[in-house]
């Protein structure tokens, strides 16, 4: 099923249960795609181009020195300025690979086939391409986006349930962004992932980054959740899980909106949350290991003065509200210290219980 997108949208959108051979490129082209996922791909009897790049893309590994042997590798066959790229996996692999086909020859076409419910609902849409490096998460990326954007539900099937339960919180950060507090109830509910809230998210994101492809103004509404969760993210070392820290992040951004005088949230939504998000509570960061990386988010700009020693930074934030559309605030990174503490007591608080 092609998804409606807004007239001269630059990525074409597909929802499918099985993988179809006829939304790979008509001209030439080759796959980089996780190895985990070869004999899937075989099986499904998908083609597989002699210099295709079967690779295993860790978390830790998003980095700049990874994309340099994939360039190397694609200079050798060698690929022209026609050819378009395959990316095949989650959404580390969909990242770079963006990323690498942007500095290709100055940029080549690629496609993204997400196979994680993360990457379909965030990495694989929006031409977001980026690698992490030691000061944090995506400070160095492109914006490039791809042509053809294929999600193949079938993939979902072998992922483990955290990593389902991780690609959740995209969906949920979804709803929250527009306010729609039944749906974003709907799905923290138990229960499998619909393809219909995928779809729903698809769409949305679609307008979003039509209507501001560069990130000046509505887009960054899709950051909701991230400002925090990058942090907590870094911070653990990435033993969360993207999606979780995005989890932790709305949490903490609920949170956040009552001390700045806000409408909060019903207690028993964040009741609900913090029950879902209580199993990571042994892997959350303490506060002074996520200031750090605040300050240094990308989202941070110079402000007119310092605090606790660090450099002047104010921070582009987004905030939920209930049954409203979230905002965009400039904040200090000092902001989320109190929502960091009751996002600490809440999820212990929960765990306990369990």
């Amino acid at each position: 099923m092609r998804l409606a997108t807004p007239s001269g949208f630059a990525t074409e959108v597909f929802l499918l249960e099985t993988p179809d051979a006829a939304l790979l490129p008509e001209g030439p082209w080759t796959l980089l795609g996780d190895e985990h996922l070869r004999d899937a791909w075989r099986d499904a009897g998908m083609p597989e181009p002699d210099h295709a790049l079967w690779v295993s893309v860790a978390e830790e590994e998003k980095k700049l020195r990874t994309l340099v042997p994939w360039l190397e590798h694609w200079a050798r066959v060698p690929l022209h300025r026609e050819a378009t790229v395959v990316a095949l996996g989650g959404g580390v692999l969909t990242d770079l690979t963006g990323l690498a086909a942007s500095l290709y020859l100055r940029g080549v076409a690629w496609q993204a086939w997400p196979t994680t419910l993360l990457a379909m609902a965030d990495a694989g849409l929006g031409g977001k391409t980026g690698a992490d490096l030691a000061a944090g998460k995506n400070l160095v990326g492109a914006f490039h986006p791809p042509r053809r954007l294929v999600a193949c539900t079938d993939f979902l099937g072998s992922l483990p349930s955290r990593h389902l339960e991780n690609g959740r919180w995209e969906l949920v950060k979804t709803a929250l962004i527009q306010g729609e507090m039944a749906w974003a109830s709907e799905m923290l509910q138990d229960g499998p992932v619909k393809q219909a809230w995928v779809e729903r998210a698809l769409a949305f994101k679609a307008g979003v980054v039509h209507r501001d492809p560069r990130e000046s103004g509505e887009r960054r509404l899709l950051n909701l959740g991230h400002t925090l969760g990058h942090a907590l993210e870094a911070a653990s070392g990435y033993q969360l899980l993207h999606g979780e820290a995005v989890g932790l992040g709305l949490l903490a951004s609920c949170l956040l909106v009552e001390d700045l005088d806000l409408k909060p949230f019903p207690v028993e939504f964040l009741d609900l949350l913090a029950r879902r998000l209580a199993p990571l509570a042994p892997l959350l960061a303490p506060w002074p290991a996520c200031l750090p990386l605040l300050h240094r988010d990308k989202k941070a700009r110079a402000a007119a003065h310092s605090t606790d020693g660090f450099p002047a930074t104010e921070i582009h934030c987004i905030l939920p509200r209930a049954g409203e559309p979230a905002i965009q605030r400039i904040l200090a990174p000092e902001a989320w210290a109190v929502p960091h503490a009751r996002l600490t007591q809440l999820l212990a608080q929960e765990a306990a219980r369990a």
